[in-house]
C-alpha cells in the first residue's frame, strides 16, 4: 500500500492552484472541489441514516400511507420532510430512507415514494406523480447545490473513512493497483497501447486466470487515455469486480473477459457499485458516481484487446 501522506487532497488536489494576476482557485481544481465536497448516491447507503438526515437537513415521522407505499419523501420550499409507515422493522425502516436519499441525492425529485415491492415513483413538483419510465426526459435542476456540509468530514472516525487521509488520484490508483497484486493475488496493469483502439465504450477489462495450482487471479487493464478521477473510480470498480465476481449478473466472453463501460450512473444500492465507491474512498478518493455498466463482449475477436496472462 502507498506510504501514509500528511496532504490533504480530494479529487486531483486540495490545494488551490492560483490564476495567474487574479489570485482566484483555478476555475478546474474549484470544480473538482466542490464536486468533492457534495453527497452522491453512494453516501445514502454508506453514512448512518441519522448523519444523512442531518446533513440534508430532513425530519422524520411516521402515519398512515395511501396504497401500497412504504415510506415518502417530500422536498418542498428548502425543507425535507420524510414519513414511514407504523410497524416497519428497524432495517426495513432504515433501507426504505436510504432508497429515498439516494433517489433524492441523485435526481432532486420533489416528491418520491417506495412500496414493498420496493417500486420507486416520484414526482418533479408536487402536483403531479409519475413513474420513473413515463417521467420527463430532462431531469429536474440538482438541488445538491443547496447542501451546506462538506460531506468529506461526515465520513471522520467511520469505517470508510480515508486509510491514509485524502489523497491525490494517481496515489489512489496506485494503491488500488497494489490492492490487487497484493490482497487479490492479480495483475494489474496499464491498457497496452496495441489493443487501441478498444471496442466502443470501453475502458478496462477484467479476467480470471488460473495458476498452475488451479487458483484463480484477476487479471486487470484499464486505459490510460481517459481523466485520473474516471481511471480511479475505475480502478476502484475493477477492483471489488474482481473480489465479488459472485455477486455479477453478466457473463464475460469466451476468453473469460468482462468488459468495464466508462459510462457512470449513481450507485443504486448495496452491491458491486457500493463496494467500489467505499474502496476509492478508503484509498483516499471522493468517487464519483461508481455505477459502471458490463458491456457485451466485441462482435468480432479480432476487435478484443490483446490481453496476455
Amino acid at each position: 500500500m502507498v506510504a501514509n501522506s500528511d496532504r490533504v487532497l480530494s479529487n486531483s488536489t486540495r490545494v488551490c492552484e492560483k490564476q495567474p494576476d487574479t489570485g482566484a482557485p483555478h476555475p478546474l481544481i474549484q470544480a473538482s472541489e466542490r464536486a468533492a465536497s457534495l453527497l452522491r448516491a453512494h453516501d445514502a447507503w454508506a453514512l448512518p441514516v441519522e448523519v444523512l438526515g442531518d446533513a440534508l437537513g430532513a425530519t422524520f415521522s411516521e402515519g398512515e400511507l395511501i396504497d401500497d407505499h412504504q415510506a415518502w419523501l417530500i422536498a418542498l420550499r428548502g425543507q425535507i420532510v420524510v414519513v414511514t409507515v407504523p410497524g416497519l422493522s428497524e432495517e426495513a425502516k432504515k433501507h426504505h430512507i436510504r432508497r429515498l436519499f439516494s433517489e433524492h441525492i441523485s435526481h432532486g425529485w420533489a416528491a418520491i415514494t417506495v412500496d414493498s415491492e420496493e417500486g420507486v415513483t416520484f414526482a418533479e413538483t408536487l402536483l403531479e406523480e409519475v413513474d420513473p419510465e413515463d417521467g420527463p426526459a430532462d431531469e429536474p435542476p440538482d438541488v445538491r447545490s443547496k447542501q451546506s456540509k462538506d460531506v468529506r468530514d461526515l465520513y471522520e472516525g467511520s469505517a470508510y473513512a480515508p486509510l491514509h487521509g485524502w489523497r491525490s488520484d494517481e496515489e489512489v490508483i496506485v494503491a488500488l493497483r497494489t490492492l490487487i497484486t497484493d490482497a487479490l493475488a492479480g495483475t494489474a496493469e496499464d491498457m497496452p497501447e496495441d489493443a487501441y483502439p478498444l471496442p466502443d465504450g470501453v475502458g478496462a477489462t477484467v479476467a480470471i486466470g488460473c495458476d498452475d495450482q488451479g487458483a484463480l487471479h484477476p487479471l486487470v487493464w484499464v486505459r490510460t487515455d481517459i481523466p485520473s478521477g474516471l481511471r480511479a473510480d475505475l480502478w476502484g470498480y475493477c477492483a471489488a469486480l474482481s473480489a465479488s465476481l459472485d455477486r455479477v449478473d453478466a457473463e464475460p466472453d469466451e476468453n473469460g473477459i468482462f468488459y468495464v463501460g466508462m459510462e457512470r450512473s449513481p450507485v443504486p444500492g448495496p452491491g458491486l457499485a457500493l463496494l467500489a465507491a467505499v474502496t476509492v474512498q478508503r484509498m483516499g478518493r471522493r468517487p464519483e458516481d461508481c455505477s459502471f455498466p458490463l458491456l457485451a463482449p466485441p462482435a468480432h475477436t479480432e476487435e478484443a484487446p490483446p490481453l496476455a496472462a
